[in-house]
């Protein structure tokens, strides 16, 4: 079975606020189990997109979140 986290463990991985993960998972881009878990891989590559457009600025990461992701 493989690792899931809740949506406030996602926030702290992500080191964004649970806002911002709540606001992915109703976008789509982070997609919970039948009990609010995400699994860890999911969560990495999308930690991993993050890291790529945090260094583009917030600019860059807002418009990705909209259009890219």
């Amino acid at each position: 079975m493989s690792q899931t986290l809740t949506l406030d463990e996602c926030a702290a991985q992500l080191g964004t606020s649970r806002n911002f993960v709540d606001t992915m998972v109703a976008k789509g881009r982070l997609h919970p189990n039948a009990n609010g878990k995400v699994p860890a891989n999911e969560l990495e590559a999308f930690s991993e997109l993050l890291n790529k457009l945090r260094g583009g600025g917030i600019a860059a990461m807002v418009d990705a979140v909209d259009n890219d992701l």
